[in-house]
């Protein structure tokens, strides 16, 4: 009789077996092709194997299938490929990969048996011989140990997904159309250079391509294929494949000295379990278990509110030395933000109780998991908002000592609140020296790619003042250069000059990696909204995103205790990824930061009648004696570029459309209030339509504040946050 020991044991193997398949250790295409055949089939071919290459540095061997000997010579070829594979692949203690491309022509298979199934023939030319028999080849090769992916350029391709079997490793088929179907020639409409677009669109968003999703993509209108691809599972208990780069030093699963997160899990069995259960098992818990294993990130999650949970103990029980920076009200926030967390954990938990488990309801319960675990990351991070907020707008954090302190409280560091305060810190440091003049040689001679942002000062600025703007642009640059969430929207400023032949002083800022672009390749906002055609405009449901993204960001800026001054659709830039045409809306950056200092302080330079820039400003701040700019007048301009994404319309358009002789500042202030209450609801929605409004006329209702401006940051968040965040679900 079998012990527990032995099953332990049997299912260890197993999952040593199975894991394998996680992260290939070895990857090889195979480019087949005619040799007498039609060039544009070899030139196609080439160019995926070359994509492999450099996206995924898999190994790229071509083959011509001669017209002499060809099943023979191409079956040699194959298997050896193959047993080149294992061998590589037994050395290494991982899994072997192989794709097979095969671009030619296809045969009918007319001339079989009566009785049997059309199979897998390819043939040189379109009409006539030579042929050869590929089905034959795959049966060979069916009980290799390896993945194999079979992508077949060809008409009727599908005719090589007959066989489906159980195999040591997994086979997947893509073909380039169903059986009995034709494929058009090589060119931009054909399968393979398709392939070859989707493949790298999902490995520049993802890092990896799923077949299945890949097959998706492909069966899609954008791909614009003439015929319809078919993704079949030669191996149907398998699940589909994922490829990613291979990993520059390979590491076998079985290697127990690896560094590296662990957790345990716990499983309840109906019964006693036997072979045929280990089998599942393993299959469940190896095969079955993505690269990029979702578990961690669940685990991430639990570990989150866990963190949470300890924080709030200890801030009950007086232990938590930032506690000291909160007064009364902003515990009792804190608190009920954790109420809100222990209430989703306490009724997902009695619903996982109640729920009756059938075959039938796992999918059910699947979902319920999903959507619960989406609503805890959700809670977690409003938890850590509030923490954020009440100890950024904390009287208590107004010196230097107080800030210090705080930053080395591990809370802060814990819920990644450090860099906030370490802004802050910058922010109000009393001797301002800044980044010095083009940052190191490294940042001079970085590989990657960069925007410039010129700052003019005009030729008749006094000399006296220069120093002063020297110190602005060289402290503006040092809180651009430094680390902060990707909550800011701001692009890393590398390196600063300052160029007198043009009176301008220059900033460079880093393209994020997955922009890396030509220089200075982006889209304003305000461009997108006058030129972009309908099919390339942002959905709804993104305007309603990109408008939540800058309202949090003006209030991360805002709760560091610096302003913009500059917030205008012209400054909100989005970039395409690498490759690709289509703008990537869901990451907007706030660009175009003025000469500003400390929301206290009066900014500097001269004034502007220029009223595409002036639509932006509150009317405060327009004319010769203007005020000093002040967080009210961020919101200002922040509220009107949310009405132009809102009714998408220029700002400019609204308030001089019509509008015969000069526009006034109050002028534009009633066409902006007056296009937020007679349109914007119909367009975005009441919550939206309030809190634009709230933005463009001020009325957070705080009359007297702190030296923080607590009060006006609270229904900021509750009167704007919170009313864009209802168009914005999290799922």
């Amino acid at each position: 009789m079998e012990t527990s020991d032995d099953f332990t044991k049997q299912l260890n193997q197993k999952l040593q077996t199975s894991a394998r398949s996680r992260t290939y250790c070895y990857a090889k295409v195979l480019i087949l092709y005619w040799k007498d055949g039609h060039e544009d089939f070899q030139t196609e071919g080439q160019e995926l194997g070359q994509m492999f290459r450099d996206s995924f540095q898999y190994g790229v061997e071509e083959f011509a299938i001669p017209t002499s000997q060809s099943y023979l010579q191409l079956h040699n070829f194959v298997t050896q490929s193959v047993l080149h594979a294992a061998k590589i692949a037994d050395e290494k203690g991982g899994a072997p990969l192989l794709i097979i491309h095969y671009g030619g022509h296809g045969d009918r298979n007319d001339d079989k048996v009566q009785g049997e199934e059309r199979r897998s023939v390819w043939a040189a030319h379109a009409k006539g011989e030579p042929t050869l028999e590929w089905f034959r080849i795959q049966d060979d090769i069916k009980n290799a140990d390896a993945d194999v992916l079979l992508l077949l350029d060809c008409c009727f391709a599908a005719q090589a997904g007959r066989a489906r079997e159980r195999r040591p490793g997994r086979f997947e088929l893509l073909a380039a159309s169903a059986m009995g179907m034709k494929t058009p020639q090589p060119g931009e409409r054909s399968f393979t250079r398709a392939l070859i677009r989707e493949i790298k669109r999902c490995v520049q968003r993802n890092g990896y391509v799923a077949i299945a999703d890949l097959h998706r993509r492909l069966v899609a209108r954008e791909a614009n294929l003439h015929a319809t691809p078919v993704h079949v599972m030669l191996t149907p208990t398998q699940p589909t494949m994922r490829l990613s780069p291979l990993p520059q030093k390979f590491c076998s699963s079985a290697n127990e000295d690896i560094e590296g997160p662990y957790f345990q899990l716990l499983f309840r069995t109906v019964g006693q379990l036997n072979k045929a259960h280990i089998e599942e098992l393993a299959q469940w818990l190896g095969a079955d278990m993505p690269r990029m294993v979702t578990a961690l990130h669940v685990q991430n999650i639990l570990e989150t509110t866990t963190q949470i949970q300890s924080f709030v103990e200890k801030v009950r029980q007086d232990g938590q030395p930032l506690a000291k920076t909160l007064d009364e009200p902003a515990f009792e926030d804190i608190l009920k933000a954790w109420d809100n967390v222990q209430a989703l954990v306490e009724q997902h938990i009695a619903q996982q109780n109640s729920a009756f488990r059938t075959q039938e309801n796992m999918i059910i319960i699947k979902e319920r998991v999903r959507r619960f675990l989406i609503q805890l990351e959700a809670e977690n991070s409003a938890f850590v908002d509030t923490v954020e907020r009440k100890i950024l707008n904390s009287t208590r954090l107004t010196d230097l000592s107080a800030l210090s302190e705080a930053i080395d409280d591990p809370a802060t560091q814990m819920f990644g609140i450090a860099d906030q305060l370490r802004l802050r810190r910058l922010v109000h440091k009393s001797s301002v020296f800044g980044m010095p003049q083009s940052e190191s040689k490294a940042a001079a001679n970085a590989h990657f790619a960069v925007m410039q942002e010129y700052k003019n000062y005009g030729r008749y600025v006094d000399p006296g003042e220069m120093p002063d703007l020297t110190a602005r642009v060289a402290h503006l640059a040092e809180l651009l250069n430094a680390p902060k969430s990707p909550g800011f929207l701001s692009l890393r400023c590398c390196r600063w000059s300052h160029d007198h032949s043009e009176n301008r002083f220059v900033l460079d800022f880093e393209i994020p990696h997955p922009y890396e672009t030509t220089p200075g390749a982006y889209h304003t906002l305000q461009s997108i909204i006058l030129h972009s055609k309908a099919s390339a405009r942002p959905s709804l449901n993104d305007r309603f995103k990109i408008a939540f993204l800058l309202a949090k960001a003006v209030q991360k800026w805002h709760s560091v205790g610096w302003v913009h001054q500059g917030i205008s659709s012209p400054n909100v830039l989005f970039f395409s990824l690498k490759n690709e045409t289509t703008i990537d809306y869901s990451r907007p950056f706030l660009q175009g930061f003025e000469f500003a200092r400390p929301g206290s302080d009066p900014s500097i330079g001269r004034s502007n009648d220029d009223i595409a820039f002036n639509v932006y400003r509150h009317p405060s701040r327009q004319g010769s004696l203007r005020k000093g700019h002040t967080k009210m007048h961020d919101i200002y301009s922040l509220g009107v570029v949310l009405l132009e994404i809102g009714l998408w319309q220029s700002a400019l358009h609204i308030v001089s459309h019509k509008i015969k002789g000069p526009v006034t500042p109050n002028s534009m202030l009633q066409r902006l209030q007056g296009a937020c209450l007679e349109r914007l609801a119909h367009y975005a929605g009441a919550s939206y339509q309030e809190a634009v409004h709230v933005c463009l006329t001020s009325s957070f209702e705080v009359e007297l504040d702190d030296e923080n401006e607590s009060r006006l940051a609270t229904s900021f968040q509750t009167r704007v946050i919170d009313e864009l965040g209802k168009g914005a679900p999290i799922y």
